[in-house]
């Protein structure tokens, strides 16, 4: 894996002061990621039926989710969400343990903040005696599907994701903790 450089980035857990970051650096890092493959029409209905501060503002009063920030130099560029509730019926174990968005600016990408926050997401699952941890990815995104495998993720089936109006596939990834 690559060298991260730690000097440079700091590790924080959301709090419900960061609903209108979380809603603005979620959107961004969508939109870098997906707006190229997908109409402006679609994204702009897609958008604020996800990344609304209001909506952040209730994941993070959910008790089943959690939010790791990565800040560099004092400003937001990536985080992780974590839910720990219920899985889809593909997904195996007793304890499954989801990573819900993994999301980095791409001026980040390519530079392990990823693999960092992938490990976070390994040790927390394990402190917490989860059996099984899964994610969901765009079949499309290839690039997250080859680092999702790196971790020993794997196929465990498909759903339907639409983007406004645009129905996508998206697959289902799990792994033993």
């Amino acid at each position: 894996m690559p060298a991260f450089p730690a000097e440079n980035v700091t590790f924080r857990i959301a709090t419900a002061q960061d609903a209108n970051l979380l809603a603005d650096l979620g959107w961004r890092t969508f939109e870098e990621t997906f707006a190229p493959h997908n109409t402006n029409e679609d994204m702009d209905a897609f958008h604020p039926t996800m990344y609304a501060p209001a909506r952040q503002a209730e994941e993070l009063a959910d008790p089943k989710t959690q939010f790791i920030i990565a800040e560099s130099n004092n400003e937001a560029v990536a985080y992780v969400k974590w839910n720990w509730d219920e899985a889809p019926n593909e997904i195996s174990g007793e304890r499954p343990f989801q990573i819900s968005r993994l999301y980095l600016l791409q001026a980040f990408t390519g530079k392990g903040l990823g693999d960092a926050l992938m490990q976070k997401s390994l040790d927390k699952a394990r402190e917490n005696g989860h059996d099984v941890i899964w994610l969901t990815v765009w079949e499309s995104n290839h690039r997250a599907i080859r680092f999702y495998q790196k971790y020993g993720f794997a196929f465990a089936g498909e759903l339907t994701f639409v983007l406004g109006q645009d129905v996508q596939r998206d697959l289902y990834m799990q792994r033993a903790v």
